[in-house]
């Protein structure tokens, strides 16, 4: 009778162990699985929210003056406010013959939609801002290494424009030297900003509040070679003059980020303005 019993208590012992196990492994594959796919999903995204106080997105790279790795002599996430990455602006930094800027950017597989939010607040004659997709390698139309498209906000010494360009040319091609719409008093100003790509065709929006319809801008042609490096960008063209830049956040439209910018509520221009007024700087 107690060999029965102890059979059968050993069996059930067998089965229940094995149940344990079976569990375990499926528990374990099903969270690698995840991580894995979580791991692919966030590569692939060019997303970031600038919360906290480091960048989110591991793929950034940051280029000074065209040189890879050189990082702005300041900048930071979330220190200078929270929930903004900080660049402070510095002198002979411009897109227009040459990329001498403080650029951050990613390169992207193929095609891309990108939008960001971009707060600057100038002194000076030339200061410049905004979204762009540069290949090194491709020839200009005058045969220079490196071309681009870019939608730029042109802080000039009384007002500031929108611009959708390419190298040292904005006279043709569906581009603009002069987006109608905007023409904002020299200083402070904030605009949204959206880059997109499909094949050879670029396209470009902006809007001036985040619950407003995109406002398109223009349609361009542009075969590029790889990669592709597509980012942000700042810079005071001249030597000398003010520049405090802020971008909200990167969204990327086909392949959001773990962490959605989309979460963070929109903000009205007066509360803006509020937000921004720091006595030393602005």
């Amino acid at each position: 009778m107690k060999n029965r019993k102890l059979n059968v208590y050993l069996h059930n012992f067998y089965i229940l162990s094995g149940k344990i196990i079976g569990i375990s492994i499926f528990i374990f594959m099903f969270t690698t699985l995840t991580i894995w796919i979580s791991g692919v999903d966030a590569a692939k995204s060019l997303g970031d929210p600038f919360d906290g106080n480091s960048l989110q997105n591991n793929n950034w790279k940051w280029k000074a003056s065209n040189v890879e790795g050189a990082e702005p002599n300041e900048w930071d996430v979330g220190n200078t406010k929270e929930g903004w990455l900080h660049i402070t602006g510095e002198v002979n930094r411009n897109l227009w013959p040459s990329d001498t800027t403080n650029r951050l950017y990613q390169v992207p597989e193929g095609d891309f939609d990108v939008e960001t939010h971009v707060y600057i607040n100038y002194t000076g004659g030339c200061v410049v801002s905004g979204l762009t997709a540069y290949s090194p390698t491709t020839k200009d139309r005058q045969n220079r290494d490196g071309e681009w498209v870019t939608i730029k906000l042109w802080g000039r010494q009384n007002d500031a424009i929108i611009q959708w360009q390419k190298r040292q040319f904005d006279g043709g091609e569906g581009l603009r030297g002069h987006v109608p719409g905007f023409q904002d008093p020299a200083g402070e100003m904030d605009i949204y900003m959206r880059l997109s790509r499909e094949g050879n065709t670029f396209n470009a929006w902006w809007k001036r509040e985040a619950n407003e319809d995109w406002i398109h801008i223009g349609e361009t042609e542009q075969e590029f070679n790889e990669p592709l490096e597509v980012g942000i960008y700042s810079g005071i063209c001249t030597g000398s003059g003010t520049l405090t830049t802020q971008f909200e956040y990167f969204v990327d439209n086909l392949t959001p980020s773990d962490v959605s910018p989309r979460a963070k509520l929109p903000i009205a221009w007066g509360a803006l303005k509020q937000r921004h007024s720091l006595p030393s700087s602005r």
